[in-house]
């Protein structure tokens, strides 16, 4: 339906911890899914939150996916553009919520915990958009942009942008709490996000970093996976803030997808994407992406690649007898295994997972 900011929730209240999904002030064991925060392997906790240097502010990817909604399409609440967060207690739109939000912790903890051995971690909690926004109506839009066309555009680009600037509201909100804290005013900070994250912090970067010098004194990195970051910002918008070339760069960007430049769904995914350029707006992506190797840290199609005796392997939030790679084996793709997409699909209840510690996880031949 048409885009009704009434039915998006309420913003999240960054004063209170309960609208953080990573925070350093959150103690140990609170939550059934760790804080990011305090997750390490078995035997290897990480630093007392005080003794870490630097801060990091981390914006989670899309959790209110198809699979989560499934059980609430007869209610009105799985049909909106935006989370509802601050629903009504009771509601469809409550439970809902409160089955997504047990997914972003996950996502907090499987990407974010990489950080907490140096950095002090901040995740907020937003009113995320839609798996639908983020992939259908997107693509709806930018087939009809190619084609020439401009009204009537098969979805109303207006209310997709609205659904994407209420989203970025909340982590706008969430970022001056965190960057501002007179606690904080000298410490450096790290931007990282994944897919939808890197959505907003592309924009976070250009309109709260790039025109603000005592910010950008303490900026270190920031790391934007699983989303288009178009290579011309360097160029268009971002001149003080620079595309990662080797692994002591600061003040600069790495991004990295799944999929090389060369293959076959390089200009799907690229095509798919919208970035923010600032004194423009929204717009599609339509030209190179930036590519850094997570493991060199260089960019660019002159890099070279990593041996594979350079990857360290991988660890993972695995909950307490719930292994995705049993209960979700060949019921759905790995990467929707890995949300239980096949599970949450079920149920109208969050799953109940709980989580203490990382698990190495092998992740197959390199």
């Amino acid at each position: 339906g048409s885009f009704d900011a009434s039915r998006c929730g309420a913003p999240p209240d960054y004063d209170q911890l309960d609208a953080w999904l990573a925070h350093p002030d959150r103690p140990a064991g609170l939550r059934d899914v760790e804080d990011a925060n305090h997750l390490g392997a078995a035997g290897a906790a990480p630093p007392p939150v005080d003794a870490r240097a630097c801060d990091c502010f981390f914006v989670v990817d899309t959790c209110f996916n198809a699979a989560e909604s499934i059980p609430f399409v007869p209610d009105s609440a799985a049909r909106r553009w935006n989370l509802p967060v601050g629903a009504e207690e009771g509601s469809a739109a409550h439970q809902l919520v409160d089955k997504v939000v047990e997914q972003m912790e996950m996502r907090v903890a499987a990407g974010a915990s990489c950080f907490n051995r140096s950095c002090r971690i901040y995740a907020p909690l937003y009113r995320q958009a839609s798996i639908l926004a983020m992939t259908t109506h997107t693509a709806m839009l930018l087939a009809a942009l190619k084609a020439g066309k401009t009204r009537p555009l098969p979805w109303p680009s207006e209310e997709l942008w609205q659904c994407f600037d209420l989203a970025y509201g909340d982590v706008l909100r969430a970022f001056e709490k965190f960057v501002d804290d007179p606690s904080r005013a000298d410490r450096p900070f790290i931007l990282a996000g994944h897919s939808q994250g890197t959505l907003h912090l592309v924009r976070l970067l250009q309109e709260q970093v790039e025109n603000h010098p005592r910010r950008r004194a303490r900026f270190v990195h920031a790391y934007l996976a699983g989303y288009a970051v178009p290579a011309d910002l360097f160029s268009r918008t971002l001149r003080h803030v620079l595309p990662c070339a080797h692994a002591a760069d600061v003040r600069s960007v790495s991004s990295w997808n799944t999929l090389p430049q060369d293959h076959a769904g390089h200009d799907l995914f690229r095509n798919m994407g919208v970035a923010w350029y600032s004194g423009e707006g929204w717009r599609p992506v339509t030209g190179e992406l930036l590519a850094t190797s997570p493991i060199t840290w260089a960019s660019g199609p002159g890099a070279a690649p990593s041996a594979p005796s350079e990857y360290k392997g991988a660890l993972w939030p695995m909950p307490a007898g719930c292994d995705p790679r049993e209960s979700e084996s060949g019921a759905v793709p790995s990467g929707v295994a890995l949300r239980y997409g096949h599970t949450v699909a079920r149920s109208r209840q969050r799953l109940g997972l709980r989580v203490r510690e990382l698990v190495p996880v092998d992740c197959g031949e390199l």
